[in-house]
């Protein structure tokens, strides 16, 4: 095994490729850029194209002898607390899937977070399982929903005993994390594996103020992404895995299963550089990133018409930790809602955010952020500000007829996956309150579905989508990008033999009800 972390065996190798410019008839097909278009290699640079080497007859020779990933992966394994480690080069929404087809076979059930990126939903539906929704701790003040408290874990395992694994998302897109340490006690006092989606988390384990890591409270499998909050190229993330309830050679096989035969050398050499720089300068680099998300959320707090959210809000274990360096702010106050104000931020002053949304901004902090980048942040805020207030006609404002996220209840009739592969028709949106959807409609950023395969549509989810696109967000994902029409189940009435249960959850309760879906279902 390969201890010394000062190594990172894939920027080694790659070196060492590119030294030998050995003559390819293989792939890639460009040849380290020779062959590649002359205006993308001006764009890209020719080292793009030149550090664009494989694997197989690559890096390594073509047995992979030299072991080169397997050594980083161990590398990786330790850096973040687990015993195996696997790269991914199509981002973390590949390790979910590969998580669920790890602790669940086609007809079990799973409980997961309801707050879930769409990349588990759509892993939910790849490996034909059940899912049974964890509503997380809602904040009407915020509009937002945070981590899983441990109540909602307790009941939903007790009302599903059969339950194969639970997946939760820690910390959530806007910085808050679970108290993973207890959720992981409760499943694993039942036998059953604990999965956390850490995507946003990849840092955590390299700074004494960050919440605390997936792998450190007991975890069985963890997903972060290496891209989001670190310095790795898009697409870069890890699985990690420390487990007694999950056999290890079923997770190497559904890796397998997922992971490109073609991964990208530059995107695994990123990840493997990213491990050692913040193993040397992690501590240093992230203080430095404190400092200036602390400055900027001070200074933010000051301008009128800003509220910021802090650490006032931790008070529940759906609420355990907050990590400043993402800081969510309310510009409802200036007249603004979030969409057209990014819009003028981008188109002014150059400024992208994380997310916005009705009226929301969200800001991610991270190591490629310096402090003359947070205060042209806050100058343009300022200006955005004084924008608003010259003129009241400036904006739209936050949508008053917007449903709030807590109406916004999920009731299933279908599993995910029956729902995606039924006879479907496309209705008026307007006509489909009490349809069964057949896809996922997922407001981006962040990415979680509002919609679901398999859920009953209601009237509230239409009217929430009706007054979103007015108000400009965006959907990733629906068949009609518009949203004028929105595809559901064709024949809805459900098979007897299914045993299918509907199942209720209220974002303003920490229960679920659930009762045998009755025959006539299509008539709702």
């Amino acid at each position: 095994m390969m201890t010394d972390q000062t190594r990172a065996p894939i920027v080694e190798a790659l070196e060492t490729f590119e030294s030998e410019n050995a003559i390819s008839f293989g792939v890639p097909g460009h040849k380290s850029g020779k062959g590649a278009p002359s205006d993308v290699v001006s764009l890209l640079g020719k080292y793009a194209f030149r550090g664009d080497a494989t694997t197989l007859k690559g890096i390594d020779d073509r047995r992979e002898s030299k072991h080169v990933q397997h050594h980083a992966e161990e590398l990786a394994a330790q850096a973040w607390g687990a015993d195996e480690c696997f790269f991914s080069t199509n981002g973390s929404s590949l390790s979910n899937h590969v998580a669920v087809m790890t602790v669940a076979n086609p007809g079990d059930t799973v409980l997961v977070a309801r707050n879930s990126h769409k990349s588990l939903i759509a892993a939910c539906i790849i490996a034909h399982v059940r899912p049974v929704f964890l509503q997380p701790d809602y904040d009407e003040e915020w509009d937002v929903e945070h981590g899983i408290p441990t109540q909602e874990l307790e009941e939903k395992l007790n009302a599903n005993p059969n339950t194969k694994g639970v997946f939760v998302t820690s910390p959530s897109f806007y910085g808050v994390s679970s108290d993973l340490k207890r959720l992981a006690e409760i499943c694993h006092r039942r036998g059953v594996p604990f999965i956390v989606d850490e995507a946003w988390g990849a840092h955590y384990p390299f700074h004494p103020e960050m919440p605390p890591t997936a792998m450190s409270c007991g975890a069985d499998i963890a997903v972060t992404s290496i891209h989001k909050t670190m310095a790795g190229l898009e697409q870069a993330s890890i699985l990690l895995f420390k487990s007694k309830l999950i056999e290890s050679d079923r997770f190497r096989l559904c890796y397998d299963l997922f992971e490109s035969t073609s991964p990208s050398v530059p995107i695994l050499s990123t990840i493997n550089a990213t491990r050692r720089q913040f193993l040397q300068k992690g501590k240093d680099l992230i203080d430095d990133v404190l400092a200036n998300a602390r400055w900027t959320i001070e200074k933010l707090a000051a301008i009128p018409g800003i509220r910021v959210m802090g650490k006032e809000i931790l008070n529940g274990d759906g609420r355990y930790a907050l990590e400043e360096m993402k800081i969510y702010f309310d510009v409802g106050e200036l007249g603004l809602n979030g969409y057209e104000a990014e819009d003028w931020l981008m188109a002014e002053q150059k400024i992208s955010m994380s997310l916005s949304d009705q009226r929301h901004f969200l800001a991610t902090f991270t190591v490629g952020n310096k402090g003359s980048e947070a205060r042209k942040l806050v100058r343009g805020i300022k200006k955005m500000a004084e924008w608003a207030e010259q003129d009241s006609e400036n904006g739209m404002g936050p949508p008053k007829d917007m449903p709030k996220h807590r109406e916004l209840k999920t009731e299933m009739a279908m599993s995910p996956g029956e729902a995606m592969l039924s006879a479907v028709e496309h209705i008026p949106i307007d006509q489909a309150v009490g349809r069964i959807a057949a896809e996922m409609v997922s407001p981006y950023p962040p990415g979680v579905p509002r919609i679901l395969p398999g859920e009953i549509i209601s009237h509230a989810q239409v009217q929430y989508f009706k007054v979103g696109m007015r108000a400009g967000f965006f959907p990733l994902d629906p068949s009609d990008a518009s949203l004028k029409t929105l595809r559901v189940v064709k024949n809805q009435g459900l098979p007897r033999q299914s045993g299918w249960i509907v199942q209720r959850c209220n974002s303003q309760s920490l229960s679920s009800k659930v009762r045998h879906a009755p025959p006539d279902t299509a008539s709702q």
